[in-house]
């Protein structure tokens, strides 16, 4: 049931929790509304039974009075306790019980003690616009009782005022102090909802967020790892093929280092579905790993590749090491597809100092290119730019036409501007 003074549209359908717990408390209290109607009623049944003053056929018009009250209540008020929108049977009701009031006070028994009963009623069945008028009309209807009981004369009349007024006066600021009062929860209830939702989604943003980071670092894992070893077993498998007839010492050599290749990728799919570290980062130092790759890209290509180690090696972070090494086995497969070099150079250099931190270049004396053209800046120079930039690090590309190319990756405190 809605609050009172607050009427809900029937369809108006709240599938928010902390409203339904509102709604939920609102019907236990309805317990308690007939528990206290009906004892009053009860009560007053016992006064007029148990009344010396007056004959037994006044009594038995103040009981049949009350049990109308107690059949009317039961037959339609408990009822609109549970409902919305029931103006039109709640003014029944109402006027029904007002009026067996004012028949018991016509009678000369006093049963104003129900107007604790009666007052509420009028707030709870009724809109707030609604309740105002009928507190006045109801409490005014009161004060015509007594003033004809007294004989209807203007001295009574001035004495029912005073009363009638300070009885309005105090209904109505119980009834919207209430009626506040459960507006106000009303309201409290809808916005803790709105902010549970607001956390859900929330929730589900950074949910789908991870999952697109999560798939982002797979396709780089998967281009870094895995395409690259396919591209270096078809190398292998077209310069088998040519030597095939010539050189078979050498065709050997070559189906010796494809079958390495195909194990190391195997294992570096076998690495990535566990979500482990790279294969060559496992049993490694991050220089033997990337001296092992550049070996064997030494080999696969044919190329002059030079490795530097500058520095002796603190110890880094998984993840800035796996992104170190990504590194350089993109910049190597860029070289093998698109450099045309005869020379490379691989650098890694250590930072000393609390922050530490590390660079990785790979330099080759290939054709170069603008390191301003978006054609050339394809998925891996994007991938190998995302994976620094999520360590904080920083990646540079300096190449022109004819002039080379050197990729360098730049993590830790190195890669701060400096000042």
């Amino acid at each position: 049931m809605a609050a009172p003074g607050r009427r809900l549209s029937p369809d108006a359908v709240h599938p928010r929790s902390s409203l339904d717990d509102l709604d939920a408390f609102w019907q236990r209290t309805t317990v308690g509304w007939h528990t206290v109607y009906l004892g009053l009623l009860g009560v007053l049944a016992l006064i007029i039974g148990s009344s010396d003053d007056r004959t037994g056929g006044e009594r038995l018009a103040g009981l049949l009075v009350v049990a109308a009250m107690v059949i009317i209540y039961l037959l339609v008020g408990r009822r609109l306790l549970g409902r919305d929108d029931n103006s039109l049977p709640a003014l029944v009701q109402l006027t029904s019980s007002w009026g067996c009031l004012y028949a018991l006070l016509g009678m000369g028994i006093d049963a104003h003690f129900l107007l604790f009963a009666l007052i509420p009623h009028i707030w709870v069945y009724l809109s707030t616009r609604w309740a105002v008028g009928a507190t006045f009309v109801f409490i005014a209807g009161v004060a015509v009782v007594e003033v004809g009981r007294a004989g209807w004369s203007s001295a009574a009349a001035v004495d029912a005022l005073p009363q009638w007024a300070v009885n309005t006066g105090l209904s109505l600021l119980l009834g919207l102090f209430i009626t506040g009062v459960f507006v106000q929860a009303e309201k409290r209830a809808g916005l803790i909802d709105e902010l549970e939702r607001t956390r859900t989604e929330l929730a589900q943003l950074e949910h789908s967020r991870g999952v697109l980071a999560e798939r982002e670092r797979l396709s780089h894992e998967i281009h870094d790892t895995l395409a690259q070893g396919f591209t270096s077993i078809l190398t292998l498998a077209q310069a088998i093929e040519v030597v095939l007839d010539r050189d078979l010492d050498a065709a050997r050599d070559r189906l010796g280092l494809l079958e390495r290749t195909a194990r190391d990728n195997l294992a570096e799919a076998r690495a990535l579905v566990s979500s482990l570290a790279p294969v060559s980062l496992q049993d490694a130092t991050l220089p033997e790993a990337i001296e092992r790759i550049a070996a064997r890209f030494a080999d696969e290509t044919g190329l002059e590749v030079d490795l530097q180690v500058d520095g002796a090696g603190p110890s880094l972070p998984a993840n800035v090491e796996v992104v170190l090494l990504r590194t350089v086995q993109e910049a190597l497969t860029n070289v093998r597809k698109h450099a045309g070099a005869h020379r490379v150079v691989v650098a890694l250099r250590y930072r000393g100092g609390p922050a530490g931190g590390a660079t990785v270049a790979v330099v080759d004396d290939g054709r170069g290119f603008h390191p301003g053209a978006a054609t050339l800046d394809g998925y891996g120079l994007r991938g190998m730019r995302a994976r620094v930039e999520q360590v904080g690090g920083l990646l540079e590309i300096v190449s022109a036409p004819g002039a080379g190319t050197t990729v360098r990756a730049t993590v830790g405190a190195a890669a701060l501007p400096q000042r």
